[in-house]
């Protein structure tokens, strides 16, 4: 009989044991995920300096290979041009070596050379300042267009332009020929050019894009102007616009070449 209370005292006893256990294991808490944080051990931190580019922008582009865990940084610095990188080391090597191919000079911009000439088209006699050869198919096609017998060149201009000069300012007096009966007429001029671009159409070639392009003529008699936005193939010859002066009429003829 007493054989039979220990037995029964140690198999109560067990149950216990198992009932606590098992009590135990539904209220306890899980272990905190490594994911969720690290240590600064497990870190480090480089100081890599750039040459070229923006520092911010690059901090953009180089944060997408971090690790993301938190304490993870990538830092930039304009002032001392440099970023500051504190993560894995594995991170840290990537970053740095993405860093070398991002930070290299920019592509050198050609400059451009503007050809402005300018034509007086009218039907009076006399004499006249010849025509260049490289405009005989433009004549051609104004022949065409107007009515007027003669064309003569009152000015050439070459303008250097540049992307990093927002406008450009010139002015002169034109030799006009016998074309009113003087042959000392003059005509004063100026042209201004705004907002120079140099950008690629959908094949591939290059275009001079002028936001604002005008030239004036200053003579109180014939007071003209052609005002106008517009695109320029490298090499190619362009009539921009035309203005009437009483019995005349101003032409712009414009050609853009890129020089490397």
């Amino acid at each position: 009989m007493l054989k039979m209370i220990k037995n029964s005292l140690a198999v109560a006893l067990i149950m216990l044991m198992a009932i606590s256990a098992s009590s135990a294991q539904g209220t306890a808490k899980p272990a905190a995920s490594g994911d969720d944080f690290v240590t600064e051990k497990g870190f480090k931190s480089k100081v890599l300096e750039v040459k070229y580019r923006d520092a911010s922008s690059l901090a953009n582009v180089l944060r997408q290979l971090g690790s993301g865990f938190r304490g993870a940084a990538v830092s930039p610095s304009s002032e001392f041009k440099t970023i500051t990188v504190r993560d894995f080391p594995e991170n840290v090597a990537t970053i740095e070596e993405a860093l070398k191919r991002l930070d290299v000079p920019s592509p050198s911009r050609p400059n451009i050379e503007l050809h402005m000439h300018v034509l007086i088209a009218s039907n009076a006699s006399g004499p006249t300042r010849e025509v260049p050869a490289e405009l005989k198919d433009v004549l051609t096609q104004l022949r065409g267009t107007f009515n007027y017998q003669k064309y003569e060149l009152a000015t050439s201009v070459i303008q250097r332009l540049t992307e990093s000069r927002s406008d450009f300012r010139g002015k002169g007096t034109a030799e006009v020929g016998n074309t009113l009966g003087n042959p000392d007429t003059g005509m004063p001029y100026e042209y201004v050019i705004f907002s120079v671009q140099l950008i690629q159409n959908p094949t591939g070639a290059a275009s001079v894009q002028i936001g604002q392009f005008s030239f004036t003529t200053l003579n109180d008699k014939d007071r003209a102007q052609v005002q106008t936005t517009l695109n320029i193939r490298d090499g190619e010859k362009v009539v921009v616009g035309t203005a009437t002066m009483r019995d005349r009429a101003l032409i712009v003829v414009l050609t853009a070449k890129l020089l490397n």
